[in-house]
């Protein structure tokens, strides 16, 4: 097993439509607090003092040595440099100024770049439902009511532009990136022909599937394993990538959104991945990817970082995550 968990990606391609040569996709982490200067967060409730990954140096050897790809962060112990990014598109300013020397999605590709990293997935949307309640009075939804994160047409060819006139000015190692389009509803955008020539434009499709809030419980919640499943299947079949964006998950103690939901139970979040493979969400995809999203939320602060031996630990979720997906268990 130990050799199948170490076998090299050997797909190299920014923009190729193969899938990886082997039996499952990608396992990501957004690895969160990396150290003291995230404490600074407040999203989803102050971050001060949460466990960071700084504080765990040499305790995460095994997710160090077989995580896929990482976001934001080439410090830590991670020997990948293959990241995934996030960006919103649609806030106005330079998060998509039309300049590339001025966008700010070109500035976080090229300071990666600069530091050795390689852009994978972007996952990429617009995020007008919840910008517009933090200060962004310029977002804008995109074209359906049923799922405003979903962009215009025309936004993807506009960033395929900006990213071609990036690479030429030499701001950037390629002239194209792979691009998964955030989506807010589970599966709308496979089920309304409207959407078809958006979803055409991109690589893939990337889905956040929270443990708090609406999302909240499982079977009759936001993300129950049967639309997550249809959208899910639906994007494989068309011959693109999806990423199932996992987390934030909750820790002990009573949601804070909805007092009345049930109590935290030892790996829940295990229980809850585990559901979706029985339902039928594809475990080993080469095209099926895991990112886990497992910030200190208000739901989930407090939760340790590791070491990866305690199995209730993020890192520790993370070693699970990728015995699973990589260790060709059923």
């Amino acid at each position: 097993m130990r050799a199948l968990l170490l076998l090299p990606l050997l797909f190299l391609g920014n923009t190729s439509a193969e899938p990886a040569p082997f039996g499952h996709g990608w396992v990501g982490l957004r690895p969160l607090p990396r150290d003291e200067r995230d404490h600074k967060s407040n999203h989803g409730g102050s971050w001060a003092g949460t466990p960071t990954y700084a504080e765990q140096k040499g305790q995460y050897p095994f997710v160090a040595e077989n995580v896929d790809l990482v976001k934001g962060w080439l410090g830590g112990d991670f020997k990948t440099k293959r990241m995934f990014m996030e960006h919103y598109w649609g806030l106005g300013g330079d998060r998509d100024h039309p300049d590339p020397g001025k966008n700010l999605l070109i500035q976080t590709i090229r300071k990666w770049e600069t530091e050795g990293g390689t852009i994978e997935h972007i996952l990429l949307c617009r995020e007008y439902r919840l910008a517009i309640h933090r200060g962004h009075d310029k977002a804008k939804p995109g074209p359906f009511k049923e799922d405003t994160r979903i962009l215009y047409a025309e936004d993807i060819d506009q960033i395929r532009r900006i990213f071609k006139e990036a690479h030429a000015r030499g701001l950037t190692r390629h002239d194209n990136y792979k691009i998964m389009m955030m989506v807010e509803h589970p599966s709308f955008f496979a089920t309304d022909e409207r959407v078809k020539p958006i979803v055409d434009r991109v690589e893939g499709i990337a889905y956040e599937a929270h443990q708090f809030n609406r999302h909240w419980p499982l079977e009759t919640g936001w993300s129950k394993p049967e639309e997550v499943i249809k959208g899910a299947r639906w994007t494989l079949d068309q011959g693109k990538d999806y990423v199932f964006y996992f987390g934030p998950i909750i820790w002990k103690g009573p949601q804070i959104e909805h007092p009345k939901n049930k109590r935290y139970e030892p790996f829940i979040e295990r229980q809850w991945l585990q559901t979706y493979w029985e339902m039928g969400l594809p475990k080993h995809h080469p095209r099926m990817h895991y990112y886990l999203n497992t910030f200190p939320h208000g739901c989930g602060r407090g939760r340790p970082v590791g070491p990866e031996t305690d199995p209730h630990s993020t890192t520790g979720f993370t070693k699970w995550l990728i015995e699973e997906i990589k260790g060709g268990k059923p």
